[in-house]
């Protein structure tokens, strides 16, 4: 009898060991919350490491807020600044912000002109990495009481012009040429250097920075709000590009307009060296007619001198 009991109080002793274990087992963690917002990093980290840091803060947003109203809150976020972070805004006010397509539009207070130097870059790494977060934005424009600021080449700042990536992660660079229309009017040209990562291909790349927008002054997208692509292929120096019957549904009434967007994006196509004929395709028929315009006019790479 005492055997049988001595048997059972071990096999009770087992099996509170295990149940301790198993409440001692660590709990998933938690999906971090609130929005990382990009602030100066402390000065005992800062130095030999990133000059900014990325910080959660919960911004208190109601559910329904809109992408403007989440920008704003981004922006004054990075205005109040964060618990052992500094900021380079705390002097600067937000006279307004914008969003136009993938383009936030930013405008400060004069006083943001007033930050100099290396401190006026990384304000304005901050303020970019930030609203990038923002699905939906993936350019930013910065100005203050409503001015360019003249030190910039480009007026379009984007979270990948910030973020250096390691030259082992980039397998090629690549000029390209990209078209946009001119303030004139004009389908013009604007050089660009695209950096090729780990299963990219030049094509995909080229035709995401074509719907990201020119970085020139005076330069504006032809291809409209919304207007997306399905995919795209290169094969034996034919592109194959694909289209939805919903984005078709998005061209542009103007004749004009139609023939303007399609050379924007033909003749951008053609500036890779490994294409000379373009196929576009709709729910994977090929079309002949892109809106009112015959897809012949651009079938072709255009001779030297005809673009």
């Amino acid at each position: 009898m005492k055997k049988g009991i001595r048997r059972l109080t071990l096999l009770a002793a087992a099996l509170l060991v295990l149940l301790s274990a198993a409440c001692a087992r660590p709990e998933e963690p938690e999906e971090e919350s609130g929005h990382l917002l990009y602030f100066l990093s402390p000065e005992d980290t800062a130095r030999g490491g990133d000059a900014i840091t990325g910080v959660r803060v919960d911004l208190h947003l109601p559910e329904d807020a809109g992408p403007t109203e989440e920008a704003a809150a981004v922006v004054e976020g990075l205005i109040q600044g964060a618990e052992g972070h500094g900021t380079l805004l705390k002097d600067v006010q937000l006279r307004s912000i914008n969003i136009v397509g993938r383009r936030a539009y930013v405008d400060f207070s004069p006083n943001y002109a007033a930050l100099t130097g290396i401190e006026l870059s990384l304000a304005d790494y901050c303020v970019t990495l930030s609203l990038s977060q923002i699905e939906g934005i993936s350019a930013v424009t910065i100005t203050a009481a409503g001015r360019d600021l003249f030190y910039r080449d480009s007026a379009v700042l984007m979270s990948r012009d910030v973020l250096l990536s390691s030259m082992e992660d980039v397998i090629e660079t690549v000029p390209v040429t990209l078209y946009f229309r001119s303030e004139e009017g004009d389908i013009v040209p604007e050089e660009r250097l695209l950096e090729l990562y780990e299963g990219q291909t030049l094509a995909e790349s080229l035709l995401r920075a074509l719907l990201e927008g020119p970085r020139k002054r005076g330069l504006s997208a032809v291809i409209p709000e919304g207007f997306v692509f399905n995919g795209i292929r290169v094969e034996d120096r034919v592109c194959y590009l694909s289209l939805s019957s919903k984005a078709m549904a998005l061209l542009p009434e103007a004749a004009g307009e139609q023939e303007a967007m399609l050379r924007s994006i033909a003749l951008s196509l053609y500036s890779m060296d490994t294409v000379d004929e373009l196929c576009i395709l709709s729910d994977g028929e090929e079309l002949q007619q892109f809106g009112q315009i015959p897809i012949d006019v651009v079938r072709f790479r255009p001779n030297e001198g005809e673009a």
